[in-house]
């Protein structure tokens, strides 16, 4: 992961339609469609893998329901099969946890058996259990399949994907990730703590809400980006992380709004690019965080608000107005910081912040 010199991103009935019908068209129609049915059960006495590798195979809709009670899982659980729920009875009631000291990813949506994914997978819920991760078991990798980190959801180029009301802890790597350029990912809901990395990482990700969620505990960052673009990310708690609340390496285009981001070690916003040498840090040319929109986000005692990790390959001069801006953000015991801004450019641009 990252060293620590580059550690560680309505108004009236008219405007509530219109909302809506944007976020229909950006997100997962099923993200906001009442539950569907169960086609099936499984309880913890039984194989959960047997019973999804017995799903048919076809393109049908098919809702898995899992019952109350612990699953312990000594490997991983994969799900490769399209236009599939996997739902729980709640996330205080339905469990799926890896047995103590064994280095594995608790689930992984998408195809698991190749570094590359042979194909997406497409339209797949998970929402309503909690996730528990091995703890601190030996490896950050899985050593049967070394491309693997042992994170306890991954999604692997996935497709209209929604991780809602999970509670997804004691992760050996991220708690949350997803990975060769997923998009459409909607995680919404959640609450996602102690990992022994980040809380959520996304790794060359494409359009991606994250809303409404409570990332916190993590030892390193509550949310981590490898190359984010064009996506929401709003409503969330961030709190407690050992370095920073955000890490944001390449991302451009994002909004950024109404997070409170709180506690963290190092900065609530790490703007950067992505690393190409780490001894020293070198940056990939041009992978500044860019065109991304802060708004009405609340920074309290932090390290630092939002700090700027820029060099010569990467950075905000030649431009005329800075490439990021603050709208109304506050400020508790949480400075900013941007280094040789005279050197590098100016990267962010504050409008209307408060330092209360």
């Amino acid at each position: 992961m990252h060293s620590e010199a580059s550690l560680r991103s309505r108004h009236g009935r008219f405007g509530l339609w219109l909302i809506g019908c944007l976020l229909a068209t950006a997100f997962p129609v099923s993200a906001m469609a009442e539950p569907a049915a169960c086609d099936r059960g499984v309880t913890p006495e039984h194989d959960l893998q047997a019973t999804l590798d017995q799903l048919p195979d076809d393109d049908s809709r098919q809702v898995l329901c899992l019952g109350s009670g612990e699953f312990q899982l000594d490997s991983m659980v994969t799900l490769t099969r399209n236009n599939t729920i996997l739902r729980g009875e709640g996330r205080d009631k339905t469990v799926l946890k890896m047995k103590d000291g064994v280095s594995s990813p608790v689930l992984v949506l998408g195809d698991a058996m190749h570094q590359q994914p042979s194909r997406k997978i497409q339209n797949v819920q998970v929402e309503s259990l909690a996730i528990r991760g091995g703890g601190e078991s030996d490896s950050e990798f899985f050593s049967d399949l070394p491309y693997l980190s042992n994170s306890a959801l991954i999604v692997r180029q996935g497709e209209d994907i929604v991780l809602r009301d999970l509670d997804v802890r004691d992760c050996r790597s991220a708690c949350v990730l997803t990975e060769y350029h997923s998009r459409d990912v909607r995680i919404e809901n959640n609450h996602i703590s102690h990992a022994q990395w980040d809380g959520v990482s996304l790794n060359r990700a494409g359009p991606t809400a994250l809303v409404g969620n409570t990332i916190r505990d993590n030892v390193a960052a509550g949310l981590t980006v490898e190359y984010l673009q064009s996506s929401e990310i709003r409503d969330n708690v961030i709190a407690d992380n050992g370095s920073h609340g955000m890490y944001l390496a390449d991302a451009e285009h994002n909004d950024f709004s109404n997070n409170q981001i709180e506690n963290n070690g190092m900065a609530g916003v790490f703007l950067t690019c992505s690393v190409r040498e780490r001894d020293p840090v070198l940056c990939w040319d041009n992978s500044f965080s860019r065109d991304n929109t802060f708004t009405d986000n609340r920074f309290s005692h932090n390290r630092f608000g939002y700090q700027i990790a820029v060099d010569d390959a990467a950075n905000c001069l030649g431009r005329q107005t800075p490439p990021n801006v603050s709208r109304g953000d506050t400020f508790k015991n949480s400075p900013n910081e941007e280094p040789a801004w005279d050197r590098f450019g100016r990267c962010i641009a504050f409008e209307g912040s408060k330092t209360l």
